[in-house]
């Protein structure tokens, strides 16, 4: 089993200024048909919906998952970008019956993730946001962790750990056990997140099997960071391919990740502008980045 990886010494830990990952902000066609598909799966953390003007909020009492309306949608159906909400365990399995009976497939994987090394149901919503169920009995937050594909890992994560203060609980991808994995999974043994996993082969491997057979696939494990944000979690999955990105100068572009800071907010923009060497905007108590792959979050300030 691959080890966790090391506590950061105190020279790499840096003050936290995000201190929770309170929520996301998602594109759909339509608000009724969102809340008709998320209202069974975040019944279990109370909180209320608030439709207004195009938008539609799920707020509990300390996040908030909110739905935009547009006529296209942005989605990432083919990446390993998804958000896991948290619900009673033993309602997993009368949850995915219904998903299953309502046209949605369902599948069963695994994350590399120690906390997540149990499978657990994936599913998309109607709008190809992946979605995964996680079963829990603490259902005081309702978003349980978030991931998304990126490509340049020393960049980005410069931005999430360095400047927004997340603690690294676990790398992946680097060790002989994580290789062992991969090829596991290359077998069919292992219900690994697929995003999670390569076979697509490089120029060496054709050298060192002697062939150019375009049909040869190597496994291998996608390089992956976990940041934690108080008791939530942000996972970073070395991208599957590359994708359009929306023009450069869009700050508040969407999909986007929403963090939560007690900090002052002059206090946490200066820290930003000091440390962030990328175009980043503020209105009110709020900061809104764009990492240098294009994925889009913001910083709700204490005021």
């Amino acid at each position: 089993m691959a080890a966790t990886a090391p506590a950061p010494t105190r020279s790499q830990r840096v003050a936290a200024l995000a201190d929770l990952l309170g929520g996301v902000i998602l594109e759909v066609r339509d608000l009724a048909t969102t809340r008709s598909f998320y209202e069974p799966i975040f019944s279990d953390v109370p909180g209320t919906w608030q439709e207004q003007r195009g938008r539609l909020v799920y707020r509990t009492e300390r996040q908030a998952i909110e739905f935009v309306k547009r006529a296209r949608p942005r989605s990432f159906a083919d990446s390993g970008q998804h958000q896991a909400y948290r619900v009673r365990p033993d309602r997993i399995e009368g949850l995915t019956e219904r998903l299953a009976k309502d046209g949605h497939e369902v599948n069963w994987w695994r994350e590399d993730n120690p906390a997540e090394h149990e499978v657990a149901p994936y599913v998309l919503d109607p709008d190809d946001h992946r979605v995964q169920l996680v079963g829990s009995s603490k259902l005081d937050l309702l978003l349980d962790h978030a991931a998304m594909e990126i490509h340049a890992f020393d960049y980005c994560e410069r931005v999430y750990r360095g400047v927004l203060g997340g603690t690294v609980s676990y790398y992946h991808g680097w060790r002989v056990e994580d290789e062992a994995d991969a090829k596991r999974w290359g077998r069919g043994e292992d219900p690994a997140f697929p995003w999670s996993r390569r076979d697509n082969p490089g120029w060496f491997d054709f050298a060192r099997a002697a062939t150019r057979d375009p049909n040869l696939r190597v496994p291998r494990p996608a390089t992956q960071v976990f940041l934690a944000f108080g008791s939530t979690t942000l996972g970073l999955i070395s991208a599957s391919k590359t994708r359009q990105e929306l023009p450069e100068e869009i700050i508040r572009g969407l999909p986007r990740l929403v963090f939560h800071s007690a900090r002052p907010a002059e206090e946490a923009f200066a820290h930003i502008e000091k440390a962030l060497p990328i175009p980043w905007e503020r209105e009110g108590s709020t900061a809104y980045v764009r990492d240098p792959d294009g994925n889009f979050a913001e910083l709700r300030c204490a005021g």
